[in-house]
């Protein structure tokens, strides 16, 4: 069964970016997705104007009945629901409920690391609530060629948590933000857009298939590591 992904934390950490991303990998492997657009800022109702492949949808609401119906005819249709929460409690709450597997991104930076565990600590209030069987985990959403300092930094804060972490992220390329500007995905857009869109596509097709949209979830917690060992959670290369 392709699952249902909400995308939310208490502070912006990419939450766009990644759904759009996720997106763009189900409609690449000709799987139908629904994209929801429950964010305040709606860049992802921006990034529908600009022009979409035949197998996305996005819908721009932030009623939770309407996002309920949305949820309920994907999963008849057997289709891909990807849900962007933004960065309000209720609406991530709300979205992770109805939701498979809720996606806390993290950017490389404590404030967005502290910001995260507190959408985790949020969540963990409402476990038993919602779908059975749903869970969440931490994900990286942009890593950053910085101080290791800074990855000790994260990798402390995160891991004060038993919340999984997926081990593998998103490092900070251009090639995932040009979609917004050109329309398409990262697997639509032609190589000369941008730079690194071959890495970055193999990068998201490996994140999704953790998720489980192209076949797979992880399903038991990551092995601790050395702080900023993880891949999700290290300088990049």
């Amino acid at each position: 069964m392709i699952p249902v992904i909400s995308v939310g934390s208490l502070k912006t950490s990419g939450t766009s970016t990644l759904a759009m991303t996720l997106a763009g990998v189900a409609a690449a492997a000709e799987i139908p997705v629904i994209v929801i657009d429950a964010a305040r800022d709606g860049d992802l109702a921006a990034w529908a104007q600009a022009g979409l492949p035949a197998k996305v949808t996005v819908e721009r609401t932030n009623d939770p009945l309407v996002i309920e119906q949305l949820v309920r005819a994907a999963r008849r249709r057997g289709d891909a629901a990807i849900i962007d929460a933004g960065d309000e409690a209720e609406m991530i709450r709300l979205c992770a409920r109805l939701a498979d597997h809720a996606l806390i991104p993290v950017r490389f930076s404590p404030l967005s690391a502290y910001s995260a565990l507190l959408t985790d600590q949020l969540l963990a209030a409402d476990a038993g609530i919602g779908r059975k069987g749903r869970d969440r985990c931490f994900v990286a959403s942009a890593v950053t060629a910085i101080p290791s300092r800074v990855a000790r930094s994260v990798e402390g804060i995160i891991g004060t948590s038993e919340t999984r972490r997926l081990p593998i992220g998103l490092v900070q390329r251009a090639a995932y933000e040009a979609p917004f500007l050109h329309g398409g995905t990262i697997f639509t857009l032609p190589d000369d857009v941008a730079p690194g869109l071959d890495r970055a596509r193999a990068e998201a097709a490996s994140l999704a298939y953790e998720i489980g949209i192209l076949g797979r979830v992880a399903e038991t917690p990551a092995a601790p590591v050395a702080p900023g060992a993880e891949v999700g959670l290290r300088t990049a290369a």
